[in-house]
């Protein structure tokens, strides 16, 4: 007999830095990267998984606000920095979504995350749209 805890098919094995993303980032952009119009951009089919991992990773850790551009759609959405995770579970859903979207291998491990939130100790405000973005991605020692 099945019972409630026991449904007789077996657990879904999660891929490697899913869980962090289903955790931290799946609520905005999907559980399959698709997003969630107009606020919450695709990770999915968007130019900005080609951008360089430290990117990436600065758009986590400093937050993103303003209009951007992606999959040629508009949107007006706000990234909160996201500096409470730790440097384990950002280079974890970072890698997962290189994978999964961008399809290359993971760039950055917990040490990488760790150096790039120090390069920025003293930022409060979020990056201000593709422009702050590559600015800050100049600035980094």
């Amino acid at each position: 007999m099945l019972t409630a805890c026991n449904s007789g098919t077996p657990p879904t094995e999660l891929a490697e830095g899913q869980e962090p993303y289903l955790r931290y980032c799946a609520s905005c952009h999907g559980n399959q990267g698709e997003g969630k119009p107009p606020a919450f951009p695709p990770l999915a089919g968007s130019e900005w998984m080609e951008l360089p991992s430290e990117a990436l990773a600065l758009i986590v850790l400093y937050g993103l606000r303003g209009e951007i551009e992606v999959a040629g759609r508009t949107y007006r959405g706000y990234m909160p920095p996201m500096q409470h995770l730790s440097d384990e579970d950002i280079a974890a859903l970072l890698g997962f979504t290189e994978r999964t979207w961008a399809q290359r291998e993971a760039g950055l491990v917990a040490a990488d995350i760790a150096r790039l939130r120090t390069a920025f100790a003293e930022r409060r405000p979020p990056l201000e749209g593709r422009d702050g973005l590559m600015q800050a991605l100049d600035e980094l020692p």
